[in-house]
């Protein structure tokens, strides 16, 4: 076995398991491994030296006799410990890899429907009924909601999207929408956009609508409140089909999380050949005999 190049392997491979979703930093494991590879070359130079040279007699030492046998049993136990925390701690990166690439798929099927459902604002026009117009926007503040329900325990601390950049710009820019007054002043809606008609967000990031505000707002200047809708509902929904589009932030990051899985699977023998249960031993005979 060639000490150094596994010592590398390891270190490289370390990388994917550096920390996990709940911050636990797993670096010590890996410098522990490579120490212990180190004793692994002191001892089968000891173990070679003992032996003169004989692959027979090395191989001895492995098995029950030589000088070097405590130590090398000892680096053997040592090593196949690292391995098998190695591989834990491989396989659930991997797995949780795995899970994000199908949750933000998921956000992203949403997101996209989200925004198609936002352009009932736009269609509503002077001959609607103020029931009307306010069941489109509760129908669209509760389509929101249920989004931002369904999503929001993925992004909390320690959650499987906590500081994911690709999903949390994609719920800050939507959320931003919402409550954007460049959705009212200046193109003919009232000055603070949805703001300004009773809409607001609660404390847990879900929309709520003041009933008596929204219909004061009606009343005060429809055609200015029909307007503010309409601007919500193209903000809204051009957010929306941007960041759900091909090639934008969000896809590359499914895509870099599905090729990972996809190389994992198609790697997954040589990595247990490596790392796998008594494969330490196996390459050590292997390099004696």
């Amino acid at each position: 076995m060639n000490i150094d190049l596994a010592a590398f392997r390891l270190n490289a491979l370390a990388s994917l398991t550096a920390s996990n979703s709940s911050g636990t930093n797993t670096s010590r494991s890996g410098t522990d491994f490579l120490n212990t590879l180190l004793d692994a070359k002191r001892a089968l130079v000891s173990v070679s030296g003992s032996n003169s040279g004989s692959a027979a007699s090395a191989l001895g030492a492995l098995t029950g006799t030589g000088g070097g046998l405590s130590q090398l049993e000892s680096v053997l136990s040592r090593l196949e410990a690292s391995n098998s925390t190695f591989m834990r701690n491989y396989s659930a990166r991997v797995a949780e890899i795995g899970d994000e690439a199908t949750v933000l798929a998921q956000l992203r099927e949403r997101m996209s429907t989200l925004g198609t459902a936002s352009q009932s604002l736009g269609a509503l026009d002077t001959t609607a009924s103020d029931a009307d117009i306010k069941a489109t926007l509760r129908d669209f503040l509760t389509r929101y909601n249920q989004w931002d329900t369904e999503f929001d325990p993925y992004f909390e601390d320690g959650a499987l999207l906590d500081d994911n950049q690709a999903g949390e710009v994609a719920r800050f820019s939507l959320r931003r929408e919402v409550g954007s007054i460049f959705n009212g002043a200046g193109k003919g809606g009232y000055e603070l956009g949805l703001t300004d008609m009773g809409v607001s967000f609660s404390k847990d990031g879900q929309l709520q609508l003041d009933e008596a505000a929204f219909d004061a707002a009606l009343a005060g200047d429809r055609k200015a409140a029909l307007q503010t809708l309409a601007n919500v509902a193209k903000g809204f929904g051009d957010a929306a089909r941007v960041l759900a589009s091909d090639g934008h932030l969000l896809d590359r990051r499914i895509d870099n999380a599905e090729r990972a899985v996809a190389w994992a699977a198609d790697n997954q023998n040589k990595v247990d050949a490596e790392f796998g249960p008594g494969a330490v031993s196996a390459r050590i005979r292997a390099a004696l005999d």
